[in-house]
């Protein structure tokens, strides 16, 4: 089987054809090329001199050696790459396409690394047994496994164990994923129920301090009426004693009863004025209370990312206002020292800043717009470039740059930068690269991916 890459303005091809002569009338060459299918890749044929080609679309999409060279399989992604076999078998039945003209290869197997899709290719005059094919897959998977992730481990080997068995069937294949699946299942269960447990007695053993201190104001309140009565009586009984002394023998008994009630009178009334004004006050904060805690219940959830996001922002500002400033004042001390034009002082400037990322030690990509871009240090063996944080070490918040657009390979002391089928390209100093092709960088080669625009320099 031969294979080759190619490029034009916004798409990548990936070209493949056989050995035999290809009868291009024939029911699953026109189904290929004439259907459009899920989980196989859309689908062209080209002929020069007598040869049939097939062109796959590939534009935005990772081979499956490619995006784990360097990555470990975790259980959801094996999950990903069992259930798209298992989906693309099944379509190729739907249409009665021959499965022996399925190819397994690692580098013919694409990745929609958003949308966590994967697409196969069907070639016409490819003949090989699937459940051959799929044993070797297995085989290449195994060691890409993420031993400390228990169900990498146990789907991996569970799939292995059932492609090496003779008449391997489909089912096998469902059961596993099946018991996989319920397996996570039953362990989120559990680590909720436990997690609810633990909080629940943890309520329990430490009943909150706002009900504690509740349960004190009603306490107090409690004896709050009999306060008003106690201090009518306590100055009826002061005046008898005084008058049963001979310190007031011209007050009548009748006039220290009048006082001692409407003294009590208007202590039961103010204390009663009180305990009404300090329960519209409770209210009144229980009210603000609780919809405060259903507007923070309503809105958590959405504005934290905002939060996070908002936070990351201004860190961000932060760091490139400080450039700038240091930039400028660097600019200045530059014009002072050489008293050269203002249009030349600013390219001055800039080459001062580009030449600083040498003193990382390392090498990196600075931006040729400073400011703009933050600077790449290329410290991995292996640094994926784009704008999807999950799959990229390096992510530029660009449009124009694919969600895994160019990768950076470090061996030794040298480095090699190749475009991963990113839909607007990669180019080094104004030249396109092409497919799966590796450009060896040298100090100072000006990097653009799409529109993002940078400078290499080695350490």
């Amino acid at each position: 089987m031969f294979a080759e890459y190619k490029r034009d303005v916004s798409h990548n091809y990936l070209i493949l054809h056989g050995d035999e002569t290809i009868n291009t009338t024939s029911y699953q060459v026109r189904i290929l090329t004439g259907n459009t299918m899920s989980s196989i890749l859309k689908c062209r044929m080209q002929g020069l001199d007598g040869t049939w080609f097939f062109y796959y679309d590939i534009t935005s999409k990772q081979s499956l050696a490619s995006f784990y060279e360097q990555r470990k399989l975790q259980g959801e992604d094996l999950e990903m790459i069992l259930k798209g076999f298992l989906h693309v078998i099944e379509e190729m039945a739907e249409f009665l396409l021959n499965t022996e003209q399925l190819v397994l290869c690692p580098e013919y197997i694409f990745l929609d690394v958003e949308k966590k899709e994967v697409s196969f290719c069907c070639l016409p005059d490819y003949h090989h047994p699937v459940q051959e094919q799929f044993r070797e897959l297995t085989e290449y998977l195994l060691p890409k496994l993420d031993h400390e992730d228990p169900t990498a481990v146990n789907l991996g080997y569970g799939i292995y164990r059932k492609a090496m068995e003779p008449g391997m069937q489909l089912e096998n294949i469902k059961e596993l994923l099946y018991r996989s699946e319920n397996s996570k299942e039953k362990i989120a269960e559990s680590d909720t129920k436990i997690r609810d447990k633990e909080e629940y007695v943890e309520e329990m053993e430490e009943p909150p301090q706002f009900f504690q201190e509740e349960k004190k104001e009603k306490k107090d309140r409690k004896w709050q009426p009999a306060a008003g009565c106690a201090v009518g009586v306590l100055f009826l009984l002061g005046i008898l004693i005084f008058r049963y002394l001979g310190y007031f023998p011209e007050i009548s008994i009748e006039t220290v009863l009048g006082a001692a009630i409407l003294l009590m009178g208007v202590g039961a009334g103010w204390t009663w004025m009180e305990e009404k004004k300090k329960k519209k006050q409770e209210q009144s904060a229980e009210w603000r209370n609780k919809v405060q805690r259903e507007l923070a219940g309503m809105n958590i959830e959405k504005h934290e990312p905002e939060r996070n996001n908002t936070e990351r922002k201004e860190i961000k500002d932060i760091e490139q206002k400080s450039e700038k400033q240091n930039r400028t004042e660097q600019n200045s001390w530059e014009c002072e020292k050489t008293g050269e034009g203002t249009a030349e002082q600013e390219t001055y400037g800039e080459t001062v800043v580009l030449s600083a990322g040498q003193l990382s030690g390392t090498a990196s990509l600075v931006s040729r717009e400073p400011g703009e871009l933050p600077t790449v240090y290329l410290e991995r063996e292996l640094t994926v470039i784009g704008k999807l944080e999950q799959a990229s070490d390096v992510v530029i918040s660009l449009p124009t740059v694919s969600r895994v657009h160019a990768r950076i390979r470090k061996t030794g002391e040298n480095y090699y930068l190749a475009d991963l089928n990113s839909r607007n390209g990669t180019s080094v100093n104004g030249r396109m690269l092409g497919a799966e092709e590796e450009y060896f960088l040298q100090d100072e080669d000006q990097v653009d991916f799409a529109q993002a625009r940078y400078v290499f320099l080695r350490g």
